[in-house]
């Protein structure tokens, strides 16, 4: 009888121990993976730096200034600093926030910027 006694005390304890080893929480040690907005963040970043410069299209009179610092200016139809704002991109995408809060959609296809209005080429 001690026997079994024994058995069912040592599996109770190991029973015991086992759940209290276990927890519904996660655990605190595992890192959660990077989100993709920080990855496009990044890429977003690195693209800029590229478009940085002065792109041009003749037809239109058109002349869009990208700066390092993500500002940009615009001349039309010769009219200096007919528009300034922010620009940023996004995968293939920039977009030209002017000050007055209009928004500008363009794409960048090869070594152009393709927007409604013209297709621009770096100058």
């Amino acid at each position: 009888m001690s026997n079994r006694l024994s058995v069912i005390a040592v599996t109770a304890v190991l029973l015991f121990g086992a759940a209290a080893c276990g927890s519904d929480e996660p655990s605190t040690s595992i890192e959660p993976p990077a989100s993709p907005t920080a990855t496009a963040t990044q890429d977003a970043t690195d693209e800029s730096v590229d478009l940085v410069g002065t792109w041009r299209n003749d037809e239109a009179d058109w002349t869009l200034h990208l700066s390092e610092d993500g500002t940009f200016t615009e001349e039309f139809e010769g009219n200096v600093d007919f528009r300034r704002g922010s620009y940023r991109v996004e995968d293939d995408t920039v977009y030209l926030e002017a000050d007055s809060g209009e928004t500008n959609e363009g794409t960048v296809v090869g070594d152009t910027l393709e927007f409604r209005l013209a297709t621009l080429t770096r100058r």
